[in-house]
């Protein structure tokens, strides 16, 4: 079939990938249509460009820079990164020509009811216009993550459709079958049902994460370790072990926002203040933890030190470093005038476009580099580079062993026994 996608956020690209390895003949128009929306690359994304390219050399992918004046096509595609203001007055030009009923599949991640209002506006736009066309909308809430999204997008966990309509259901299934037959689980639902799933699994997701981090701030205070707690929870069937490991809290390019959209829907609708409030409080605070130990530990004496920072990415498996917690680490230590000394395997090119003119900020190119002279570590991202360096040479290096783990990749006593004064998230030393 021939598929046009519209936009060049994470979700259109990789769909764009992914339809035209299954033999369908796909038109993503991106920088023309969408060219300040997500700052999304695909050569962020592991695999992703050697897929477009290979897709482009056989011809079943096709990257249009402009309007093409041939728009016919079997599905249309809509992957713009979130629901900004004016997305349906963006899309409806590329449109215009079709004189038949058109079917549009949403992956963008909207909060519940934007599907409604953007099929309305589109029909508002087409009746003003005159045109002959009526728009059908089905949602597909799209469940990759970067990283592993193509892997997340062919044999995805849940295959989630969201339709009010028998035409447009038969279609999408007609491309998507193959991805739909790979799922563990598959549903077809109304799109303001499919809307409720995504945000509701999401912020199920957020609030273990949360919850586990107010664990770790208690096990702390009482002297417990939280990995020991972690895994007796753990064992339990009814509790299970996914999103159960604290941390310094969770960041990325759109699941924030999505939980913020969220509790502004719970707001409107419910008139209450709703329990994802608490949640996105508690990983506030949570993202400014590993700062708050370096502060006491030091008793507020930060200026002129050195903190190597271990990651930068939101996540391992990923440059990118939009809404990581990195971000807030960073400002408040060189608030202090503490320097810091970045090594990320991936993201470094990303944060040194953010902060081109820190003075407090250096790189380095290794772990070992990252270390020499510093007074501290602190780990960010749960990178493999950083699971099991030579601590006992990386010691020798730096003014004083010390390390803050924000992703409790370590075991304290093991620490101990190299040398080093450690501190992580509900384990080690309290601070």
């Amino acid at each position: 079939m021939i598929v046009n996608v519209y936009g060049s956020s994470y979700f259109a690209w990789v769909a764009a990938a992914k339809l035209a390895e299954k033999n369908h003949q796909v038109r993503i128009f991106a920088s023309a249509v969408d060219k300040s929306v997500s700052g999304f690359s695909p050569e962020s994304e592991a695999g992703l460009p050697e897929l477009l390219e290979q897709q482009v050399a056989r011809g079943q992918l096709h990257i249009v820079d402009g309007v093409l004046d041939d728009r016919t096509a079997d599905l249309h595609v809509v992957g713009y990164e979130s629901a900004e203001a004016g997305l349906a007055g963006r899309v409806f030009p590329l449109l215009q020509s079709h004189e038949s009923s058109l079917h549009l599949l949403v992956l963008t991640p909207l909060p519940p009811g934007a599907i409604v209002e953007f099929t309305h506006l589109l029909k508002t736009l087409s009746a003003d216009s005159g045109a002959s066309w009526w728009p059908h909308v089905a949602l597909l809430p799209l469940f990759t993550r970067e990283g592993t999204a193509l892997t997340d997008f062919e044999r995805p966990r849940l295959f989630l459709l969201g339709s009010d309509d028998e035409q447009i259901t038969a279609r999408v299934m007609a491309v998507m079958q193959p991805f739909a037959l790979q799922a563990s689980q598959a549903m077809t639902v109304p799109v303001a049902t499919a809307e409720l799933i995504r945000f509701g699994i999401n912020a199920m997701l957020a609030t273990r994460m949360s919850f586990m981090n107010e664990m770790a701030a208690l096990a702390e205070k009482l002297g417990v370790d939280i990995e020991l707690v972690r895994r007796g929870m753990a064992a339990d069937p009814r509790v299970g072990t996914d999103y159960l490991s604290p941390g310094c809290g969770f960041g990325g390019p759109s699941f924030a926002s999505e939980l913020f959209d969220f509790a502004k829907t719970i707001h409107e609708e419910v008139d209450t203040v709703g329990l994802i409030d608490a949640v996105l409080r508690i990983n506030e605070s949570q993202c400014e933890v590993l700062f708050r130990k370096l502060w006491r530990y030091y008793k507020g004496d930060l200026k002129g030190r050195r903190v190597a920072v271990w990651g930068a990415a939101f996540k391992a498996g990923t440059p990118s470093v939009r809404n990581s917690v990195v971000h807030p680490l960073l400002s408040a230590l060189w608030g202090q005038g503490c320097h810091t000394v970045v090594f990320d395997p991936q993201a470094m090119p990303s944060l040194r476009q953010m902060y081109p003119d820190e003075p407090l900020l250096s790189f380095s190119s290794s772990v070992t580099q990252s270390v020499q002279g510093v007074d501290a570590i602190a780990l960010v991202t749960a990178w493999d580079e950083f699971r099991s360096p030579d601590f006992t040479a990386l010691g020798q290096t730096m003014k004083s062993a010390i390390i803050f783990d924000g992703r409790n990749l370590y075991d304290p006593d093991l620490m101990e026994a190299q040398g080093f004064q450690y501190f992580g998230i509900g384990r080690g030393e309290s601070i």
